[in-house]
């Protein structure tokens, strides 16, 4: 059974709310001002009670306005009547439907992690006494980049290290100014890439996409009733995330154009990465650790699966890195990549990481020009 009540003003509607502060659903005018909204909901006894803004048309500012009150959704009234008793009769029922869900037991809440004492006062060394011993040669590559092509010497990223913190990362600039603008063009060469399904007609597109609509939508024959904007572009959620599931989360190219004709050499013999002592010395990032992840791969790993990799030490080289493929074998998979870090998240200690660095030393000159 549901009782409906309907006030005239704010003051009526507050003193109702003072007295029967439990209900399932309310729903407020869009020419109200947006204070009544939080208002409101502070009356109620459960903060999570739907609010719906009923107006006649919705417009952007409309939107942005319900988002900053903190409403829940936006009541189209000129809509169909199906439409309208559907998005009602939802939110009414979400209460019951939220407190007819098993109790799951609740996972222990991560604890960020803190370096270890011995990690970080071999960090603070190391690198204090190689930037010591190295900095002619620093001064010297400095020189060679400014002469080999234009831009600046370093290049800085923004990456995800140790329990998702980002910061800016160095490199001496080994690509073109314009290698960030050029990743999208070369995706098809991403050696981590899947192979590509077979493009579809576009009578099968269409079937595609509505085999991945809601019920509620099928039978009604409409489109997609929450799209997603991508790229300034309507797309079906649902669509979306299957379509993106099966892409690479990792980038690197095979004798990549975008390399300089220094940068070949600086990467071959890893001198490109000597700037990151300064990282390491400041603390961003630990001699040994999982490689800090671009932010556009960082957020491909955010599932409770991947992301254990981030609850480990952010580091100049780490467990992949020394791994050897046996013969005939392909690139290291990005799933692979994902479970050494994970495994070395798990498992770091003094010996092991004495261990990275001392096979570290026999693999600085890379084979494969990746």
């Amino acid at each position: 059974m549901c009782s409906v009540e309907r006030f005239r003003d704010i003051e009526d509607a507050e003193k109702w709310l003072s007295t029967y502060p439990s209900i399932d659903l309310l729903i407020v005018g869009n020419n109200t001002s947006e204070a009544i909204v939080p208002r409101l909901r502070n009356l109620l006894a459960d903060q999570s009670t739907p609010v719906l803004i009923a107006a006649q048309q919705i417009r952007p500012t409309l939107v942005k306005a319900a988002l900053r009150t903190g409403a829940t959704d936006i009541l189209d009234i000129n809509g169909d009547n199906y439409s309208l008793q559907f998005k009602i009769r939802y939110y009414l029922d979400l209460k019951t439907r939220i407190l007819a869900l098993p109790v799951t037991k609740r996972p222990s809440d991560h604890q960020p992690l803190k370096l270890p004492v011995w990690k970080r006062a071999i960090d603070i060394a190391v690198s204090l006494v190689i930037l010591i011993l190295l900095s002619p040669i620093l001064l010297l590559v400095s020189l060679l980049i400014k002469l080999d092509s234009k831009g600046p010497i370093l290049y800085k990223s923004k990456r995800a290290g140790t329990n998702f913190r980002i910061f800016n990362m160095y490199k001496f600039r080994t690509m073109s100014t314009k290698a960030d603008q050029q990743l999208h063009d070369l995706a098809s060469q991403n050696i981590y890439s899947k192979p590509s399904l077979t493009p579809l007609s576009d009578s099968l597109l269409d079937d595609y996409r509505s085999a991945f609509l809601c019920d509620s939508c099928r039978q009604r024959g409409v489109s997609c009733q929450q799209p997603l904007i991508d790229q300034h572009q309507l797309v079906c959620e649902k669509l979306f995330l299957r379509e993106n599931e099966d892409a690479a989360k990792f980038m690197k190219f095979r004798n990549d154009p975008r390399i300089t004709r220094l940068g070949t050499i600086l990467r071959n013999s890893s001198i490109d990465e000597l700037p990151q002592l300064f990282n390491i010395l400041l603390g961003d990032m630990s001699l040994v650790g999982n490689r800090p992840l671009p932010l556009y791969e960082a957020e491909k790993l955010t599932s409770d699966e991947f992301a254990k990799r981030f609850a480990g030490p952010a580091g100049l080289t780490g467990l992949w890195q020394i791994k050897k493929r046996a013969k005939g074998q392909g690139p290291m998979s990005d799933w692979e990549r994902t479970q050494l870090d994970i495994e070395y998240a798990n498992t770091f200690s003094f010996k092991t990481d004495m261990f990275i660095i001392w096979k570290t030393l026999f693999s600085l000159w890379q084979k494969e020009n990746v």
